[in-house]
Formats: C-alpha cells, sequence, structure tokens
C-alpha cells in the first residue's frame, strides 16, 4: 500500500519509456513523440516504431510497440463486446407500496390501541387479563406502550418481506393484517363481554 500511494505521490514514469533510454542513461526522457513511423518499418502487418526527440534535440527510434492481443492471437481492437446490461437500481417497493404499508402500520398500531383500552375497560369491571406477558402492564397506563411492541416488530417484517427477492414480497401485507384484525377481534370480545 505504501508503494501505490508513492507512485501516485511521484508519478514515476512508466517502465517502458525508461528501457527505451537505458542504453543513454544521462539523457532525459523524450518530451514530444513524432506519430511517423521510422523508415525501416514499412511493412505490413508489422508494429511501427516511433521517434522521438531529447530536450536538447537529439532524435531516438523507440522500439515498435505490439498491440494487445488476445491468448487465442487475435488484436482486442477486433473483439467485440456487447454492451452492458441496462442499470436496474436496487429493489425499492413501489409507492402505492409504501402508501399501504403506512396505511396498514396505522391501522394496526389503532388496533392494538384498542384492544388496550378495552382490556383496562374489562378488568375495571372485574375481569382478569388472561395474557400472561401482558398482565403485568394490564394494571396500568403503560399497557398502551406495552401493547406496542408487536406493531412494531411487525412493521419492520412486512418492510423487510416488501424489499426481499423471494415469496415472501408477494405476501408482505399478511403480519400486518393478521396482527390488526387480531387486535381488533381481542378489542371486540373485551367489549362484548363486559357488563
Amino acid at each position: 500500500m505504501i508503494l501505490a500511494v508513492a507512485a501516485l505521490l511521484f508519478q514515476f514514469p512508466a517502465m517502458g519509456a525508461v528501457s527505451a533510454f537505458h542504453a543513454r542513461p544521462n539523457q532525459p526522457i523524450a518530451a514530444t513523440v513524432a506519430a511517423a513511423p521510422s523508415e525501416g518499418s514499412k511493412t505490413a502487418g508489422q508494429p511501427k516504431s516511433t521517434e522521438a526527440k531529447t530536450s536538447d534535440g537529439s532524435k531516438v527510434t523507440l522500439p515498435p510497440v505490439k498491440p494487445l492481443t488476445e491468448p487465442s492471437g487475435q488484436p482486442i481492437s477486433s473483439v467485440y463486446l456487447p454492451p452492458p446490461p441496462a442499470f436496474h437500481p436496487p429493489d425499492e417497493a413501489p409507492v402505492v407500496h409504501r402508501k399501504l404499508w403506512i396505511l396498514l402500520s396505522a391501522t394496526e398500531h389503532s388496533s392494538a390501541g384498542f384492544d388496550a383500552w378495552s382490556t383496562r375497560y374489562a378488568l375495571s369491571s372485574g375481569r382478569v387479563e388472561a395474557d400472561p406477558i401482558m398482565r403485568p402492564f394490564a394494571s396500568s397506563s403503560a399497557i398502551y406502550g406495552a401493547i406496542q411492541v408487536i406493531p412494531i416488530g411487525l412493521d419492520y417484517v412486512a418492510h423487510r418481506f416488501q424489499r426481499s427477492s423471494g415469496w415472501t414480497r408477494h405476501i408482505w401485507w399478511a403480519p400486518q393484517s393478521v396482527a390488526a384484525a387480531t387486535f381488533l377481534f381481542s378489542g371486540s370480545y373485551n367489549v362484548a363481554h363486559t357488563n
């Protein structure tokens, strides 16, 4: 890593340019390169050499550069590369699904609040909380906050289902819908069976 940073900071010249002037180490690297081929390399299919001028004006012939080839010997310039695949952004739920998720989330949390209220109402009439998890919270207002834990977890599950690539993507609405229906049923049962 240190060598990579040093190479970027000091911009070492390419190895090919250094080896071309290896015979004359005191000469500076060529300032300009002539694109015209030298006279000795006019055969067809052969790589062409180029001439370079040093800072003192003398000409130096650089060795010919072979074109890059594949292992099969075919020049890379004749290789066909298909266009890149179309860009697809990461899976994101459509706007309609996001709005429906928010609506289901609000319904689920409201029905959980209704269940908590109906539980407090039933307890005031002498009934007993049957759920052992909610029993410690049933006698106080803490039940309103405690009952919201399950809807928050199911909101997260539905959110993950929406963005999954498997079969769960098609039933992302089920956790919130089932929870909302269950809370509404429990709340209605509490109200109906309380004198």
